[in-house]
Parts: C-alpha cells; structure tokens; sequence
C-alpha cells in the first residue's frame, strides 16, 4: 500500500493534467452558457497554476486553445492579448534590468551606501533594506535578493570574528591587569573549565550573531517584495492590473501610467519599510534609541568590517564608460517616464505627439531607451594607437567596440516565462469580460455592499495577501482583479478604490518560502525554519495591508479621486450598466 501511494504521488502531476479537465467537463456540458464555458477554463487554469502540474507559462497559452473551441472568443482576438502594452512595457523595463546586472551597476551601488551608513547593526539593517527595496523597483526582486545576501552574510562573517576576537582581547587585558602585581607561584595554569568558559562564550556569541543573522536576511526578502511595489515594472501584478484596466476601461484617460503609479506608491513604499524595519528591529536586535541613534564609540571590530566594506568597494574600481552609459541611460529613461504625463502639467507628450489621441505610452519610453542599449558602444578609444592591432604586414586592424548589450545575452536572460504569464491573464480577463463571468460574479458579489467600504477593502486585501502565500501573485491578480472590477461597479465604488489596494496586497506574501522567490532564496540561504519566517511574516503581512489601506484613503484618494465615480467606469462592456446607489469611500 506504501509502495502504491509513493508511486501515486510520483505521477500526481500527470494525473493532476489528465483528470481535472474531465472532472470538470460536466460544468459546460450541462449549464451550456457562455458564462459556464468561461467558468470550466477559469477553474481549470487555476487548478493547474496552483498545483503547477504543468508550467505556469504553458497553462498561460490555454486561452488560445479552449476560448476558440468553447466559443468565447476568436483565434486572433485571443493571440492579441499576448503582446499588448502592458506586456511590452514589462520587457523593457526587464532589457533595462539585464543592462544594469550585466554591468554590476547595482553591486556599486549597494557597497557604496553600506560604506555610507556603517555596520551599527540597526543602521546596518536601514542599509540593507534600502538598498535591497530600491534596486527592486528598476530590477527583479529575484536578482536584488540573490545579490544582497552573500553580502549581508559576508559583513555579519567579519563584524562576528572581529567582535568576538576583540572581546577575547579586552578579557585578557582584564585578566593580565589581575595578575600582573602577583608573584609566580601564584599564577595558577590554563585549566580545562578556563578552555570550557571560553568555548561557552563563543556559543553565546554565535548564537546572537545567527538571530541577527536570521533577521538580517529576513530584512532583504521582506524589502525585495516591498520595493517592487514603488514602480509600474517592479511587479508582474502591478503591470496586469495596468493591463486590466485598459482592457476592463477603455476610456480610463491612461489614469494608471508610471508616474501616477510612482506618486502614488512610493510614499507607501517608505512608510511599508519604516514599519517593517522597526518589526524586525524590535524582533531581532532590540529597540534601544540611544545606542541605535545615539553618539557611542565605535569598538575595534566594527572598524575592521568598516575597512574589510572599503576594500570591497575599492576593488571595483573607478567607474567604466560602460556603467557611465548605462547610468545615464537609466536616469533618462526615468525622466522621460516622470515628464510625459505628469498629471500636475501638460507633458512632453501631449505637447508633441498626443494633441489628439494618444499615440505615446510608457511603453513607447522603454523601447526607446532599451534601442540605445544596442546602439552606443562599451567602451571609447581616446588613443587611435590603441583603436586597433597590427596585423603581419604592419598595416592597422580596426575593432569596433561592442555595444552595452548584445542579443545573445538578452535572449539568455531575459525571463520569456512572464511575458507569457501576462499574456495568458489578460487574455483570461479579456474572456471573462466577453462572455459576461465578470460581470455574473460581480453581481453575485453584490451583497457586499452592505460591508463599509473601509471594512471591505481591508477584507479583500487581507484575502488576496493570504492567497498569495501559497499562489503565485501573478495568478492571484489575473483570476481576482476583473472579478473586483465589476464588484466595485455593482456597489458603487470607484474600481481603483478596490483593484489598487489588492494589488499591492499581492505582492505582500511574507510568511512562506514557497510565496515569492526571494522567500525561497532566503529560506534556503539562511537555513530558516519555517516557523522562522511564519511569525515575523504574519506580522508584517497585516502591516503592509494597514499601510497600503491608509494610503489609498488619504494621498491615493486626492490622486485618483477616489470619491467620485468616473464616467468611463460605467463601461467596461456594453453589458455593464450598474443600477446600484454610489457609496461613497
């Protein structure tokens, strides 16, 4: 019976593959409605991104199967929902990761703010979460973790040897002062319970250095999710509910862009990392504001780590052309994404190019930008000696300088995977709206709006934050956000004031390794357990949700105007028509 069930368990994916769809073949056999047909291929496509039986990048290409046999929707009507705007922006702004990894950008940049703030612990975990939150924004939460913890376990290393081998020092500096006015008879000799009393101190030592080390690791994951909440491309579940809401809201006026989105999301994403920082500070090293933030001496072994942190950073050297190139390219492509719809002027787009309709999005940024990476050169000869080599016969061989990235690194590093992910949801969404599920489970939903919408938001956004620990964020936005679109018309809610806060709650998955891919990194790493990463998580999962429902009713309320139901929010389909009273938030 062991043996059978081993063996069953062993082929649980290809059973998984096999049975759902026909165990679930009956729902649009016998309810033969379009809504029904919908259903069979929401449910089937969520079984299967749960249990990841197969691929969650194959799962994402079902639509252009079962919508076309099923009679939802058209082959190509579904093809196009696989590179759409959102999915371009999404590439760009992974191309711009790639430039600023390839060229070890970040890792400048993390040692030359660690060699700023010092190894005080508490400061030491204000680096470390900075850092780690910022290079989540531009790059993959994946990569910013990946880069951040040797680093981290590296400086703890030395700061653990250098204090506990200063601490041996200063006790024997105590012991020599006690014996030094003693005869020679009444020096007593190295006994084994002396040797015992010194291992016994480097236990204790140890041990501190591993809580810290715990926690500090902690810190790093928890900000790579965190961070990658602040920007438009820092999070797949940020980009499809940008998708969503062109798809869902036509005429929304381009009302999620990037710098709305930043305006927004920033400031929530420092008051997210302050709160996390005094959790884990609390937790992990204890809250003394005066040997924190207070003047004290620094002791010997942080001024060996400190030295040890220098080196690191000299080793890099001066900066190349290639990271100056890229630097630059970065900033521009954030001033032209700040500069093109502003909201609080007239930007350069409209000025230029969108007087009618819009013809420029962010998307068209990025592309823009990620073209220079292929076209300005690595590296500039100033000497025409050294511009070339000279072949046999003595005449100059010229060698052109490659450019900042090449093709053949991008197609290897580039993660094809998401661009399918966002395809397959928004071709989900688009499914849902068409044969009228959204707007079924909308009004199912109805009842809710009996709940006050404080209290609603906060319910929906702790739901979708406990899902998300045990899905994918990305499967979680694509099955949930067309659902909440046509809730918040069917109680009369502005579509944002709901979609916005679940979104970010999203990427709030703190508790378990299997969560994000930065919980695994770390949980591996740092040889957590998981209760190791349940308690700090369960904690921070409900602060992250108080601070994004906090700022959704005060700066996002005033930036999205939160209060008023819009007209294009009335117009997600043509059979979308609310008849309910507005409430408002």
């Amino acid at each position: 019976m062991g043996n059978f069930v081993r063996h069953l368990w062993d082929y649980r994916n290809f059973l998984v593959a096999f049975l759902t769809p026909l165990l679930l073949l009956p729902l649009p056999l016998i309810v033969n409605t379009s809504e029904a047909k919908c259903g069979f291929v929401v449910i089937l496509m969520t079984l299967y991104w749960c249990t990841e039986c197969i691929p969650l990048a194959v799962t994402s290409l079902l639509p252009i199967i079962l919508f076309p046999i099923l009679g939802i929707m058209r082959s190509e009507q579904v093809c196009l929902q696989y590179m759409g705007d959102a999915n371009i922006l999404g590439a760009g702004g992974l191309i711009v990761a790639i430039a600023v990894e390839y060229w070890n950008l970040h890792k400048r940049l993390a040692l030359s703010i660690l060699v700023l703030l010092g190894v005080n612990p508490a400061l030491l975990m204000v680096g470390f979460m900075s850092i780690t939150a910022f290079l989540s924004m531009w790059i993959s939460s994946m990569a910013s973790t990946a880069m951040m913890l040797p680093i981290v376990h590296s400086v703890l290393e030395h700061l653990r040897e250098s204090e506990f081998e200063a601490e041996e020092r200063e006790l024997q500096k105590k012991k020599d002062s006690q014996t030094k006015h003693s005869t020679e008879d009444t020096v007593e000799e190295q006994n084994p319970e002396g040797c015992f009393s010194a291992e016994q101190r480097r236990v204790k030592h140890n041990q501190k250095y591993y809580t810290l080390s715990k926690g500090m690791s902690l810190c790093v994951c928890y900000s790579a999710s965190i961070g990658g909440t602040a920007t438009l491309t820092g999070s797949i579940s940020n980009l499809i509910l940008k998708g969503q809401m062109e798809k869902l809201f036509p005429g929304n006026g381009d009302v999620i862009n990037y710098t709305s989105w930043f305006i927004f999301s920033f400031p929530n994403m420092v008051l997210m990392l302050a709160v996390s920082w005094l959790w884990l500070q609390f937790l992990y090293i204890g809250f003394n504001v005066k040997k924190t933030f207070g003047c004290r001496k620094v002791s010997h072994s942080e001024r060996e780590v400190y030295a040890v942190m220098k080196s690191e950073y000299r080793k890099l050297g001066r900066m190349s052309f290639a990271e100056w190139c890229v630097l630059v390219i970065f900033l521009l492509l954030v001033l032209l994404w700040f500069t093109r719809e502003p909201g609080f002027s007239t930007g350069w787009a409209s000025l230029l190019f969108n007087q009618e309709r819009m013809f420029i999005t962010d998307t068209t940024v990025s592309i823009f930008v990620c073209l220079l990476f292929f076209i300005i050169p690595s590296e500039i000869e100033c000497s025409c000696w050294r511009s070339g080599s000279l072949d046999i016969s003595g005449r100059r061989k010229w060698k052109a300088p490659p450019t900042l990235l090449h093709w053949e690194l991008v197609q290897r590093k580039l993660p094809w995977n998401i661009m399918l992910l966002l395809g397959g949801a928004f071709a989900l969404a688009r499914g849902c709206e068409v044969s009228g599920l959204s707007l079924w489970l909308g009004k199912t939903l109805e009842l809710l709006k009996n709940i006050p919408p404080v209290g609603l938001s906060f319910l929906l956004c702790f739901v979708i934050a406990m899902l998300t620990e045990i899905c994918n964020n990305a499967v979680i936005s694509t099955i949930f956000l067309p659902v909440l679109a046509s809730m918040a018309s069917a109680v009369g809610l502005h579509p944002l004031y709901i979609m916005l806060p679940t979104t970010i709650s999203a990427s709030l998955a703190f508790m378990l390794p299997v969560a994000t891919p930065p919980n695994a990194i770390t949980f591996s790493y740092a040889n957590l357990k998981i209760i190791e990463m349940v308690k700090p998580g369960f904690v921070l999962n409900l602060l992250g949700i108080l601070c994004t429902n906090f700022a959704v009713h005060t700066w996002g309320t005033a930036i999205f105007q939160l209060k008023e139901i819009p007209p294009w929010a009335n117009v997600t389909t043509t059979l979308t028509h609310s008849k309910f009273p507005a409430i408002t938030p």
